[in-house]
């Protein structure tokens, strides 16, 4: 009965810190994962065609969400785990968005260390293909 109800609290642990990570995030690392461990033509293809770059299958760019900016033991914590943040994109929270984010490269072995951090609110995936939202014409 105790390693049941150990095993529930664990996963009920997982999920809560899970549940920052987005969906469309958690599909591009599953990919990637599977690519690394058995490389498929067509998979690398829909990887492409999804937007993702696969020059570093182990690298994820992503969106980390946080209320305020890292202090230098957070940032210090995220290049030990070997997640490169680009401080330069910082964006603060603003009006009614209460979370501010930056772009960081996280190796893709590291989002569920990486979600578990109490001062990460947020993962988002920061690779997505850009196509104009209206008609485009010659002029």
């Amino acid at each position: 009965m105790l390693v049941t109800a150990a095993a529930t609290l664990a996963c009920a642990e997982k999920m809560d810190y899970m549940s920052k990570v987005s969906s469309t995030l958690l599909q591009q690392v599953e990919l990637r994962r599977e690519q690394i461990a058995s490389p498929s033509a067509e998979r690398l293809k829909q990887m492409q065609d999804m937007g993702l770059s696969t020059a570093d299958l182990d690298k994820q760019l992503v969106f980390i969400y946080v209320s305020e900016p890292l202090s230098a033991a957070q940032d210090e914590d995220l290049n030990a785990m070997g997640v490169i943040v680009h401080a330069d994109s910082w964006i603060p929270p603003v009006g009614s968005h209460p979370l501010g984010f930056f772009i960081a490269g996280m190796p893709v072995d590291k989002l569920e260390a990486l979600a578990v951090k109490d001062y990460v609110a947020r993962l988002d995936t920061a690779e997505r293909q850009s196509l104009p939202q209206c008609p485009v014409t010659n002029y």
